[in-house]
């Protein structure tokens, strides 16, 4: 098998076992705000994945989020928004000579700042979709974003924390 998918593989398992088992019990209350890391899953293929691909593993881990969290597709279609997105992310973020066939969306490769651009765009738009649907009402507006400013400041700490710790190089 290739070592990109079975690297995916763990990364989708680790990353949903993290999820479900420690930060779905980690609630600031008030008001109820979660820190996402899965979303990382998405945000660390490869650039040149497929952009078919990238969308069916959105909802893939969107899906398997949503069983757990028993949100009814609310973490499916966050996760296909943050897919769909991703392609006009890179493009718009995109060095000069372009991206190499083998480059991968982190630090070591195409530097900490346009990681931390291309994953605070992408986490800024999933958080906000996130406290959309979940309060589906624009009359909770103040609400939806006090939630996605609190969680999408925890959500990168977390995030950061874990490029750090896991690709230490730089």
């Amino acid at each position: 098998m290739n070592s990109v998918f079975i690297s995916s593989l763990v990364r989708f398992l680790v990353l949903l076992i993290i999820q479900v088992l420690i930060l779905k019990n980690i609630n600031i209350y008030p008001p109820y705000v979660n820190v996402f890391i899965y979303p990382l899953f998405i945000l660390l293929l490869p650039i040149k994945t497929p952009h078919w691909a990238v969308l069916l593993l959105g909802f893939l881990m969107g899906i398997c989020v949503d069983m757990f969290y028993d949100s009814l597709g609310l973490h499916a279609a966050a996760g296909v928004l943050i897919a769909y997105a991703r392609k006009f992310v890179s493009q718009l973020l995109e060095p000069r000579g372009g991206y190499e066939i083998n480059d991968y969306p982190n630090k070591t490769d195409m530097g900490f700042t346009w990681f931390l651009q291309y994953s605070s765009i992408l986490m800024a738009i999933f958080v906000l979709y996130v406290f959309i649907l979940e309060e589906f009402s624009f009359l909770s507006i103040g609400i939806i974003l006090f939630k996605s400013i609190i969680a999408f400041i925890l959500s990168m700490i977390v995030i950061l924390l874990h490029h750090f710790i896991f690709n230490p190089k730089n």
